[in-house]
């Protein structure tokens, strides 16, 4: 029974990244968050220059 627990606290203790940062502008990955299931939020890019590139073409 102790082999179990150990493992069930092992598991535990290593929480997957499932949580996704989206770029609002350029759809790019900026980075992960460990969450308990999948969570995608959107944001924008730390040097802002895909918006400019958005204002320049148009869209």
């Amino acid at each position: 029974m102790d082999r179990a627990t150990g493992l069930t606290d092992s598991v535990q203790a290593d929480q997957q990244e499932l949580g996704v940062v989206i770029c609002m502008n350029c759809n790019e990955v900026l980075f992960t968050l460990p969450t308990n299931g999948y969570k995608k939020i959107y944001g924008i890019c730390p040097d802002n220059s895909c918006a400019d590139r958005k204002d320049k073409s148009g869209e």
